[in-house]
């Protein structure tokens, strides 16, 4: 199973665009398309995790990568957190 932002090459393959791709078209398009951001299987919408990246474009598969994968491994950080970290949100939230 792709994930991160080989999963995104993947829909952008698999819907028969060439690059570069608008980040509109992609919202217009497919917004609603569930994207596996780690190898642990934690998801997120497409739309959410191109509004997190904040881009217009991707140029090229090198683009897409340089831009997306700081937002994959900052949300799956934010997903890995034990039972202490969670009683500690609770009552200290960020």
């Amino acid at each position: 199973m792709t994930h991160g932002p080989d999963a995104v090459h993947e829909l952008i393959k698999e819907s028969g665009w060439s690059y570069p791709v608008s980040v509109r078209r992609l919202e217009n398009q497919k917004p609603m398309e569930n994207i596996t951001i780690d190898e642990r299987g934690n998801s997120m919408m497409l739309s959410e995790l191109l509004h997190e990246a904040d881009v217009k474009r991707f140029d090229d598969r090198s683009d897409l990568e340089a831009k997306i994968q700081p937002v994959c491994e900052s949300e799956s950080a934010s997903r890995r957190v034990g039972w202490i970290g969670k009683i500690k949100n609770i009552f200290f939230p960020t």
